[in-house]
Formats: structure tokens, C-alpha cells, sequence
């Protein structure tokens, strides 16, 4: 099972309405379609390498003032601020090679290159402050030049937010469509299986994943936004165990029905937050995180298995 990863969607440049959208890619040729699989998965895996840079954003912003900077006295200071080039690669393979890949996708391809762009000049900032921290410079020049990074690193790192939640946002808008295709195929060659319904399960998964913040300042989580496409992975979930209870010999696949499991039940526990009448922000951020961590589990291990 070819498995679409996290955010692996995309929106195909076409001026028809979203029904013909779904339509055109479910006729597209299957050499056409390949194409416009391998380009989606191109830009999703810099929106996958950008959750470095999201993550490298939270560990700064749990111990300093966003809005002051460092003072060099701060706890948890000398945690520092971890290093984001591992996640230049992707990027910039998605900047320099999208945009010519077919089909032309006009948004994402921008908002690719502006992330290119982007994280190609946050880079070696990062990499500055990350050994500026490491090696204790703060104590000799009182963080003056942890002053001076932390003003270069700010909005870069929110231009580097923006860019990637506009390509997040332009790719989302078209993979559904390329999953249901897929599903569609699947039905068609050998009904609803257990495939069939798992990656049914994914489709929902996926679309509840990506309401998931990129770092932790974001707005939170619209409630009712939440609870629809919940009960989408809700419905999809309870077929998918019915599937597996009435094939058992199918479950032999059971550290991947763990998964499903456990990302399913993070999903409950944030519905339940999201619907406290006021939701406390510090728990919100512990279960979105959990939720996203339990999210890139469950893919790995849905990669991991097709790849057997």
C-alpha cells in the first residue's frame, strides 16, 4: 500500500468547482495521476521537515520571553534552542524542484519557494543561537548577542509558519480527491478490505491531523471544526474494528491496529479539552503535541508495514 503521509495533498490548479476538481482527478490518466502523487508527496515532505523547525520554535519559546528576548538569566536557559538544518534538505528539494514538476500548482509552488527561501536564511541563525547557548556566551556578554539573534530569529520564523500553513493549506485542498480516487480502486479491484478501510481510517486521520497547529503560539483549535471531522474518524474507526472483528485472521497486523488505537484515543481526549468551557491553553498545547506525536507514529508505522 502506496500510504500518502501527513499533509500529503495538493491543490491541482484547476478553475472548476470542487465536484469537478474531485472529478477531473479521478479521470486523470494514471501516468498523469503518478505525476501528481510524486509532486504532492514533494511538497508534503518539507511540510513533514518543517515540523523540525516547529519544534525548535517551541523549545526556545518554553523557556524565554517571546517578546523581551533572552536576559541570560532565564531557567532552562541553557537548553538553548535546538538546530533546524536537517530539515533543509526537504525544503529546499521541494523549492527548487516543485515548481517544474507537473501539474503546475501556482500557490503551493510559491508557497514552497518562499519556505525554501525562508528556511534557508533561518538556518544558520539557528545553528548561531544553538551553539551561542551550548557553549554558555551569555554569561560573558550579558545575552547581548542572544538579543540580537533572538530579533533576526522572530520573523523569520513566523515568516516561515505562514508560508508553510499557506502550502499546508494549498496542498489539503486536492488530496481527499486523490484518496478517494484510490479508495474508489481499491473497492473496485477487491471491495472493501482491509486496506480499504484502514486507509479509510487514514483519509480521516489525515483530516483531522491537519487542523493540528504548526508551533505553539498558534489560534487554537475551533471547536466545532474539530468535532465534525472527528466524527468522521469516529465513523471510520468503528467500521475499521467491525472489519477487524469479523477477520480476525487479519489482525495479525496488530502493532498497527495499536496504533490506530492510540491515536484514536488522543483524539478523544483533545475533543474533550476543546469542549471545557474553559479550556486550559497549557494542557491544550500537552495534548495537541501528544496528538501530533501519536499522528507521525501511526504514519511511520503505516509506512513501515506496506513496505514489508
Amino acid at each position: 500500500m502506496n500510504s500518502l503521509p501527513r499533509l500529503v495533498v495538493a491543490a491541482l490548479s484547476l478553475t472548476a468547482a470542487t465536484v469537478g476538481r474531485a472529478q477531473t482527478i479521478a479521470e486523470l490518466p494514471d501516468d498523469k495521476f503518478k505525476l501528481l502523487v510524486e509532486k504532492i508527496q514533494l511538497h508534503s515532505k518539507a511540510i513533514t521537515a518543517a515540523r523540525t523547525i516547529q519544534k525548535s520554535y517551541d523549545h526556545y519559546a518554553s523557556w524565554v520571553d517571546l517578546k523581551k528576548g533572552p536576559t541570560g538569566k532565564e531557567k532552562g536557559i541553557d537548553s538553548g534552542i535546538p538546530d533546524i538544518s536537517g530539515a533543509l534538505p526537504a525544503i529546499t528539494a521541494a523549492a527548487s524542484s516543485g515548481p517544474s514538476a507537473w501539474p503546475p500548482l501556482p500557490n503551493a509552488d510559491t508557497a514552497a519557494q518562499k519556505l525554501g527561501e525562508t528556511t534557508t536564511a533561518l538556518a544558520p541563525l539557528v545553528k548561531a543561537a544553538s551553539d551561542y547557548y551550548a557553549q554558555h556566551q551569555y554569561k560573558t556578554d550579558g545575552a547581548k548577542r542572544g538579543q540580537e539573534l533572538h530579533a533576526q530569529l522572530m520573523p523569520l520564523f513566523e515568516q516561515a509558519f505562514g508560508f508553510e500553513t499557506l502550502l499546508r493549506r494549498e496542498l489539503s485542498a486536492v488530496g481527499e480527491d486523490i484518496e478517494r480516487r484510490n479508495l474508489a480502486q481499491i473497492e473496485k479491484e477487491h471491495g472493501k478490505n482491509y486496506e480499504w478501510h484502514l486507509r479509510s481510517f487514514l483519509l480521516a486521520a489525515k483530516t483531522l491531523a491537519d487542523l493540528l497547529p504548526n508551533h505553539t503560539d498558534a489560534a487554537m483549535i475551533e471547536g466545532p471544526r474539530y468535532k465534525a471531522r472527528f466524527g468522521n474518524l469516529q465513523a471510520a474507526y468503528t467500521l475499521f474494528t467491525q472489519y477487524g472483528a469479523e477477520h480476525p485472521e487479519e489482525l495479525k497486523k496488530a502493532m498497527l491496529a495499536t496504533s490506530l488505537e492510540d491515536f484514536f484515543t488522543a483524539t478523544k481526549i483533545l475533543r474533550g479539552i476543546l469542549e471545557a468551557p474553559k479550556p486550559d491553553r497549557q494542557v491544550y498545547v500537552t495534548k495537541v503535541n501528544d496528538l501530533a506525536a501519536k499522528y507521525d507514529d501511526l504514519i511511520q508505522r503505516t509506512t513501515t508495514t506496506a513496505a514489508r
